[in-house]
């Protein structure tokens, strides 16, 4: 029973000195480890800007979690500092979260609004997406000098904005319509995505692929070394059990090589540790904290990571990987990826799209795929796993707005995979009209 007269709360957090350098999108530190080759490849992209000539185009990829965006904010202060040092006229916007915004109006508007005092920003609406390109460029024309926009999760620039974005912007004081004779644009893409530039047009491509820089997962040693410089200022002194650490960079060098996933860990450990008034984190708490961030890691894919189409094609694969008597074959994975789309009234794509999905969840480590030689039929097939557990991926979809595109009998086959026995498991007969399907779709 609860005293209602007493005051729950702590007054001192025991596990935690301060929790905001585990929240890695919010926390700048002093120091970047692992990424010096990176470091050096952007500084020689950008070093045409303080000797006087125009800045490049760069484009930076790699998958979540490795540095990209926080080794891009240390370069560009750093530029700023010598631009200003050496009287060079340099203004950079940025970085600018393009998943922010679903529309080219609200994009250029959100660029424009960056150049303007609060009390001049440019309404949600009102004029055409037209009309807002040429503020842009009137306003970029304005501050003159060299203008660098960094533009953070790239690939999620609308699709109707890319060649504005990526073709034209950059090359805008070169273009007789519109008014920048004097600014020199350079743009730097951030992406996630690592075959992003692949399908873009090939005018587009040359553009934002002057200069690439590719960072590649953190391996286990690494990234001990970059939780360690976190854990030291995020918990209070001898909190730490000395394997916590290791054990955190250990399990997410083996899932993506990604510092965010050993943050969250870490965090979750310490919580746990917390809410049993524990005075050490230790390894069951850590094992648990893994347990649960691979579970809130789906569902984060289902609800922000993923594009509607993508999520559509995760969900597709997980039940061909699951579904007895059928490899997850390309073919197989589109047929459900169709009924899944269908029954929850969402557009289908045409199946090459599907292959383009497909990929980019590979780039995301989400799935892996086997190459097989069909042997005297000829040619070949790619065949798809996922690499978390399926209970994990379903559970999480069921839990996301995606639960209408879920399979009613989702569970009677599950229970058949997880107990091993999809082998023996017979589907309904396809000869007969009741039975034609395996999957029930609302």
């Amino acid at each position: 029973m609860v005293d209602v007269d007493e005051n729950p709360f702590d007054e001192k957090d025991s596990i935690f000195e301060q929790k905001q350098p585990l929240k890695k999108d919010t926390f700048t530190p002093e120091t970047i480890f692992h990424r010096d080759d990176e470091i050096e490849l952007y500084i020689n992209a950008l070093q045409d800007v303080v000797v006087g000539h125009a800045p490049n185009n760069v484009f930076v990829y790699g998958p979540t979690g490795v540095g990209k965006t926080a080794v891009t904010k240390w370069v560009r202060d750093k530029l700023q500092e010598k631009a200003d040092s050496q009287d060079v006229p340099l203004t950079v916007l940025g970085p600018i979260n393009c998943r922010n915004y679903k529309s080219s109006y609200a994009l250029v508007t959100s660029l424009v609004n960056e150049f303007r005092l609060p009390d001049n920003q440019l309404p949600d609406s009102g004029y055409s997406t037209d009309r807002v390109f040429e503020f842009l460029y009137e306003e970029i024309e304005a501050v003159g000098g060299n203008v660098l926009i960094i533009l953070d999760e790239i690939d999620n620039i609308p699709p109707d904005a890319r060649n504005d974005f990526l073709y034209e912007l950059p090359r805008a004081e070169a273009n007789e319509n519109t008014p920048i004779s004097e600014a020199k644009i350079g743009l730097i893409g951030i992406s996630n995505d690592l075959k992003f530039v692949d399908v873009l047009e090939p005018k587009v491509k040359s553009t934002l692929g002057e200069r690439e820089i590719k960072f590649g997962p953190y391996n286990a040693n690494e990234l001990q070394d970059i939780l360690e410089y976190y854990a030291d200022i995020a918990f209070w002194d001898g909190v730490l059990e000395d394997d916590i650490v290791p054990l955190a960079a250990a399990f997410s060098a083996q899932e993506r090589g990604d510092v965010r996933q050993g943050l969250r860990i870490l965090e979750k450990a310490g919580e746990y540790a917390r809410m049993e008034d524990a005075n050490t984190v230790t390894e069951e708490h850590t094992r648990r904290a893994t347990d649960t961030i691979e579970k809130d890691e789906i569902l984060d894919y289902f609800e922000q990571d993923l594009s509607s189409q993508q999520a559509l094609t995760y969900l597709a694969t997980t039940l061909a990987f699951i579904e007895p008597k059928h490899e997850a074959a390309t073919k197989r994975i589109y047929n459900l990826y169709s009924s899944i789309a269908e029954s929850s009234g969402r557009r289908v794509k045409s199946e090459r799209k599907i292959y383009e999905f497909l990929d980019q969840l590979s780039m995301q480590g989400l799935v892996r795929s086997a190459e097989k030689n069909l042997g005297r039929k000829g040619g070949r097939k790619y065949v798809y796993e996922v690499t978390d557990d399926p209970a994990d991926i379903i559970d999480a979809a069921l839990q996301s707005s995606y639960s209408n595109a879920v399979p009613s009998n989702v569970n009677e086959i599950l229970n058949h995979y997880l107990e091993d026995e999809a082998t023996d498991f017979e589907p309904p007969d396809e000869s007969s009209e009741e039975q034609q399907v395996l999957w029930k779709f609302v």
